[in-house]
């Protein structure tokens, strides 16, 4: 595999079917045996060798069932990607090729749980995460409207959101800090995933990828 010179860092979060809190953060299996998702990555800062691709954003649409983080795990993901039509040609090239997997680091773990890309879209993609992550969201056209405001209740401490550590199943790979949220919006739809769905689990995550991760 040509790995290439490339780093980006952002935002992730995603929208499933699962009753919160997602099982898959726990490395265990969907809530009704079978995800619905939508997941959200926005990039603040990265390159792909010469190539800028700061400010892009990639949404993915897919389903899966059984547990992908087992051991030898029978469970493959389907998969669709919106890549941000505000990319340049050799952007959206660099972004689909990180993103499939192809240039390792955790996109090349992470794709070789994906069984079928059914297809790549351009589409203007608008993404938006509070500071404090009182909130996150992003929409494609009129086919994908999904977003979440932060977890909390009557014992939570209001200052500080709910989180988790050192999660045995986490997206965007190992160390990173899992932040709950509520569903505000859970439609998407394209392709064969046209099905509308109420989201019912949220998660935002930081994200650091480079080809040694």
């Amino acid at each position: 595999m040509n790995t290439g010179n490339w780093h980006i860092k952002g935002e992730w979060f995603d929208v499933c079917s699962c009753s919160l809190p997602c099982p898959c953060t726990f490395a265990q299996e969907p809530t009704h045996g079978s995800c619905l998702f939508t997941l959200v990555w926005h990039i603040e800062e990265g390159h792909f060798e010469d190539e800028r691709l700061d400010g892009l954003t990639v949404v993915a649409l897919g389903e899966f069932s059984g547990n992908m983080w087992e051991e030898n795990t029978q469970s493959s993901m389907s998969v669709m990607f919106y890549i941000d039509a505000k990319g340049t040609p050799s952007q959206r090239d660099a972004l689909e090729e990180i993103f499939r997997g192809n240039v390792g680091g955790w996109p090349g773990t992470f794709g070789s749980l994906i069984g079928e890309v059914r297809e790549v879209r351009y589409a203007p993609i608008v993404f938006e995460a509070a500071a404090d992550l009182e909130y996150w969201r992003a929409g494609v056209a009129d086919a994908v409207k999904v977003g979440a405001r932060a977890l909390t209740g009557p014992t939570a401490d209001p200052a500080r959101r709910v989180q988790l550590i050192n999660a045995p199943g986490a997206e965007v790979g190992p160390g990173q800090v899992a932040t709950w949220g509520v569903v505000t919006a859970g439609q998407a739809e394209g392709f064969d995933f046209s099905r509308k769905y109420r989201g019912g689990s949220s998660k935002h995550f930081p994200f650091d990828w480079r080809p040694a991760t």
